[in-house]
This record gives C-alpha cells, structure tokens and sequence, in this order.
C-alpha cells in the first residue's frame, strides 16, 4: 500500500517532465544528468532468442495461423519491443505501442513490463482496446539495478481477433518513448514491425498501411526537423533555474527529504497506515472529480492508483483521461498541506484565480502543449492538480475551472 501512496504522489513531479524517463534526468537538486548515446527501440514480431540480455533474429514481418480468431482474453501469440545499442544498465524508459484493435487486443495476465528492470515500478497498462494502444513504461523509484545491454524491454501477449495485416508501430508523442541508463537519457531511433495473421507478409517483408477513415486526427510522426526543435526546448528547459519557493500560498519545491514533502493525514503514519478507499465512497465529499469540461473525445481510463487514505481521511483521488491524437489529461485531489513537488523552470511558472481561488500554472513548452501544462489549485482541504500533454494552457485552465 505504501507503494501506492508513493506513486501517486509522484503524479505531481511526472507532470512538469515527461510520463517516466525525462523526470528522472534531474537530480534532486534540479541538474540534469548527461545525455547518452542513441539508442534503438524496436518491435520484434518473432520472440525466439529474446531475453533481457540477448536478442534473436530481428524480424520485419511474420506470417502467423490462428484458426477462428476471435477475442477471448487469452494470449495467441507474443511480440516484443526491444532495446540495442547501450551497453548501461536501464534506470527507465517509455515505450508505447499502437496496434490495430479490429484485430488484435493486449492480454494483460501474459505481458511484462518488467523485463530489463526487474522490481522496478511498473507503470504499463493498456488503455482501451478500442483506442488502439498499450501505454508501457518503468522506473525505480529508489535505485535499482537494470539489465544492460540489448534484450527486451516488454513481452506483449496478443490476443488474436481477427485476420489481415496489422502495424506494430509507437505512439508519436514526444513522451511516447524514452530510455534512460546510467548513461542519461538516450536520443531514439524507432523501428516498427508488422504481423501477418493468417495471409502472407508484404513482398520485402514490410508494406506501409493503407490510411483509414479513423487515422484522421491522430497526431502525425514529427518530422527529423521537428524532433531537433523539440529536442532543443527541451534542453533548453533543463538548463534553466527549477522553481522553489511559494507563489500565490502554494509551495513549489524540488529534491525531496521529510524537511519539504507535503504534509497531510499520511504524515508521520507508518507504512501500513495507508488503505485503499472505493471510489464510490468519494462520491459527494469534496475530493470527488467530477469534471463538467472535458476535451473533445477524451477516452476515461482505469485509474493509475486508486483512492488512498490515513487514519480515515482520504488524502488522494485521481482520474485519468486519454485524448487520441493529443495526449493524456490526468486531474487529482491531494488532502493536506498546499504543497506541490515541481521540476518547472521559474519563467514557466505563474499567479491566476481559477474558479475564484488561488491557483499556479505551468505553461507547456509550446502553445500546442508539448512540455505538459499544470493548473494547481488551493482547496479548503489541500490542492485541486490538472495536468496535460499535448493541450493548450487555456484548454488545462478550462477543465480546471469545470471542477467543482
């Protein structure tokens, strides 16, 4: 359970950086660590010879018989994303997965996440089949010893639904894929790959897929030039002073310690204290998240972590949202003290009132919303957080001020 509570928490630090691996650049102190050698990130259709420290024979495209394929839950057959070219042990890494979900679902019981970073956290989870995408990523938390070398990052189990050609490929946001080793974090070359079931792969083994009526709005894979200039701001952010101190009665801090976490019910509570409380027992009470403005087609997810709480009293909620060729919206109640851990630049951060209360916002690192925007907001019991990749600050500061 303390796990959980830990996780949630870090909710708050993740939100200025990216999903896992950039946060974890910075030390606690607000530097950043060197930047290692690029590395590649692939899909391997055929998992024979893989393990954490060896890879079999790179596939393009494997032809596959499934008799009747039809969605039951259970794994037909398992790809793997893969990592080669550092020689480090991983600290982190983000690798997301797209898919055609007519064809084929992710069988949750039969994929590790962990492979390469054995009792790391875990933060894979696929999100609704219907959206086509398995959101896999690991970090320790608390120091950890990785695998080194190339192997597989995640054995994904495919449940097999249907018959055709199906693209393995990685969602195109920036925070889609990271690795990060002793190294630093390391640039990407992503290599995709395609799984023929039940008909033979394309001549030369691969062929591009034919555009569908639903790729129109999807995020397009940015350009070389467009990844320089990402990659630059990005850079450019971490050199830059972090924010530490209190603006408009909210705290920002950096690095961590028992002299400047948050204070709340948890504090000071041993490490069994904290308990899972229902959601439906948030219902009504001030720390329920009932948005009356969401995004266009935001998708609900499961939850990351459910609700926690001490000595009866909830300290978190929080409720995540997928928004298809955007990003992620994630919104959470922290009870206690009006306290935030932030990894922003001080020229990214600022004063406003939002929905008649003191608030801080962090500006994304682009109008469009690439760097995440943050509204954090005073409450009578702690703080209202609303964070998001790929939105516009305005569009955050809505969703915001549609809490009640």
């Amino acid at each position: 359970m303390a796990k959980r509570l830990i996780l949630g928490v870090l909710l708050a630090v993740v939100a200025v950086s990216s999903l896992v691996g950039v946060w974890l650049l910075r030390g606690g102190d607000g530097s950043t660590r060197a930047q290692g050698e690029a590395v590649e990130m692939g899909i391997d259709p055929e998992v024979t010879g893989n393990t954490a420290s060896t890879l079999g024979t790179l596939q393009d495209c494997v032809r596959i018989d499934v008799a009747s394929p039809a969605f039951d839950g259970v794994s037909d057959y398992d790809i793997d994303v893969y990592v080669q070219g550092d020689t480090q042990a991983p600290a982190a890494y983000d690798a997301w997965v797209t898919y055609d979900a007519t064809k084929v679902h992710i069988a949750s019981p039969d994929t590790n996440t962990l492979i390469k970073l054995p009792g790391a956290g875990s933060f894979g989870d696929a999100v609704p089949d219907s959206d086509g995408r398995f959101v896999a990523g690991a970090a320790y938390l608390s120091g950890g010893a990785g695998i080194a070398g190339d192997g597989s990052l995640v054995r994904l189990g495919l449940d097999i639904g249907g018959s055709g050609l199906v693209t393995l490929d990685f969602d195109p946001q920036p925070a889609g894929t990271s690795y990060v080793s002793a190294g630093g974090e390391h640039p990407i070359t992503r290599s995709t790959a395609q799984l023929a079931i039940n008909e033979d792969c394309p001549p030369g083994g691969r062929a591009e897929p034919t555009p569908t009526p639903e790729d129109e709005g999807k995020q397009a894979t940015p350009t070389p030039a467009s990844r320089l200039e990402l990659e630059r701001l990005r850079l450019e952010e971490e050199a830059k002073p972090r924010f530490d101190g209190v603006l408009n009665g909210i705290r920002l801090y950096t690095g961590g310690g028992r002299n400047v976490e948050r204070k709340n019910a948890c504090t000071g509570a041993g490490p069994d204290a904290a308990q899972e409380v229902p959601m439906d027992a948030i219902v009504g009470t001030p720390m329920e998240i009932a948005p009356s403005y969401l995004p266009a087609n935001a998708k609900e997810q499961p939850p990351m972590w459910p609700p926690v709480g001490c000595n009866g009293i909830v300290t978190d909620v929080e409720r995540w949202w997928v928004i298809p060729g955007k990003g992620n919206l994630f919104i959470a109640r922290r009870q206690g003290e009006h306290a935030v851990a932030s990894g922003s630049s001080a020229d990214r951060v600022s004063a406003a009132t939002v929905g008649g209360k003191p608030a801080v916002l962090v500006a994304p690192l682009t109008p469009d919303g690439y760097g995440q925007s943050l509204v954090i907001v005073a409450e009578d019991f702690g703080l209202t957080i609303v964070f998001a990749d790929g939105l516009p600050l305005a569009e955050t500061v809505k969703v915001a001020e549609g809490l009640k």
